[in-house]
């Protein structure tokens, strides 16, 4: 029979007994409102002092990426930024042909203190016209390598927006800004946000232009951890290089590439400077023999151009800006091989005629000539087949406080020669 009072257990530890429980006080809204409210305010206290203390580094990714601006959305180009402000503080710099001359303009402009007596545009071929000839050392050089129709257009524009409007323009006018061949529309270095821009606020066109949105997007990449990373790469590649633009140390005169003068005006290297007469000769026959930079099938001026072109200098009359035309000689070989070929260059020869003529309509001022035999230059004055030296210009342009309306020359040996 089981006993049915067992023993205990001696090893079995001793449960505690409970205390009854009390009962409850009720909690008031007030009570769990406050409740929530602190739990929360220290909760957020904590989470702010956490970010602070991780704020530095989303700051400095930010401040990074706009400082390098690898593809120049809002300081420009590095290369560029450092050339067009040695240039402000009145420094020459070498390696500048390896950069953009239109953000080079657009941060000359954006960084003047003032406007400018006189700047010039147009292609390289005005490259050669300095302060000295221009007769004022508030001139910069605006023109541009392979510079076509939207470039020159533009660089006035980059003026017109920095609100630094020059009292005159010296637009060299090449004869290619009105054809239409594929020869003088490569558009290799166009800016057509720059152009476009130019045409919707400048002349009105109906034209598409970058829209709030696409501004906002630059902004945006700013937060994008790629973005610093691109920046980062591209800081460290290009410090490792060393083909920055350098500020010309020692004798500007005895540099082996091409310097970008104070002015805007280029120094070409010694080794063109001192070129005999044959054998600048030897290098205008070789350049014509090939083709006729961006004049090949050129028969006929388009008219959507000549309009174009009348808009854009009533645009710069408009501004305050008074208008010079200039127009600078090809080499002596250059321009009798051309004689030679009247059909296969008819449109060429229809625009020194044509400026002439709008000059006096519209009472500009008018110098030079594409024919060198008119404006008395000689091959001593020239580099190439294409470019003129500041001699040569000197000739013919009488710098800007000598200005004067256009009125046909009296010698017909000043004319230029037709076919």
């Amino acid at each position: 029979m089981k006993n049915p009072f067992p023993k205990k257990n001696p090893n079995k530890p001793k449960g505690r007994k409970r205390k009854p429980s009390l009962p409850k006080r009720p909690t008031t809204p007030i009570k769990k409102f406050l409740s929530f409210v602190i739990k929360w305010t220290g909760i957020t206290i904590n989470v702010a002092i956490k970010c602070a203390l991780l704020l530095p580094i989303p700051i400095f990714l930010l401040w990074y990426s706009y400082t390098v601006d690898r593809n120049g959305w809002f300081q420009g180009e590095q290369y560029e930024r450092e050339i067009a402000l040695a240039t402000l503080d009145g420094k020459p710099i070498s390696n500048f042909e390896k950069m953009e001359e239109r953000e080079i303009t657009k941060l000359y402009a954006q960084n003047l203190s003032q406007p400018l007596k006189a700047i010039s545009i147009g292609s390289s071929r005005v490259l050669q016209l300095t302060s000295s000839i221009a007769g004022t050392d508030s001139f910069f050089n605006a023109g541009m390598i392979g510079a076509e129709q939207p470039d020159v257009m533009s660089s006035y524009y980059l003026f017109d927006r920095a609100d630094k409007i020059p009292e005159i323009v010296i637009f060299e006018v090449d004869p290619w800004i009105f054809s239409t061949a594929p020869d003088a529309t490569t558009y290799r270095r166009v800016d057509w946000k720059m152009y476009n821009d130019f045409l919707y606020y400048g002349l009105g066109h109906d034209v598409e232009v970058t829209t709030e949105q696409e501004n906002m997007n630059f902004w945006l990449s700013l937060t994008s951890p790629a973005f610093f990373q691109e920046n980062l790469e591209y800081y460290i590649q290009n410090k490792e290089t060393g083909m920055r633009p350098q500020i010309v140390k020692g004798d500007v005169y005895q540099q082996s590439n091409d310097v970008k003068m104070p002015d805007g005006s280029v120094l070409y290297p010694d080794s063109m400077r001192s070129a005999t007469v044959e054998e600048v000769d030897n290098i205008a026959l070789n350049a014509i023999t090939n083709s006729f930079v961006n004049c090949e099938e050129f028969y006929q001026m388009d008219s959507n151009l000549i309009a174009l072109f009348d808009e854009f200098v009533s645009y710069m009359q408009a501004k305050g800006s008074q208008v010079v035309l200039l127009l600078t000689p090809y080499h002596s070989v250059v321009y009798q091989k051309v004689l030679e070929q009247p059909e296969r260059y008819s449109g060429f020869f229809q625009v020194e005629t044509w400026l002439r003529q709008y000059a006096l309509d519209h009472n500009l001022s008018l110098y030079g000539s594409y024919d060198p035999q008119a404006v008395g230059c000689t091959s001593e004055d020239f580099f190439d087949g294409w470019h003129v030296k500041g001699s040569g210009i000197s000739k013919f342009f009488p710098g800007v406080s000598s200005l004067a309306p256009y009125s046909p020359p009296q010698d017909s040996s000043a004319l230029h020669r037709l076919p």
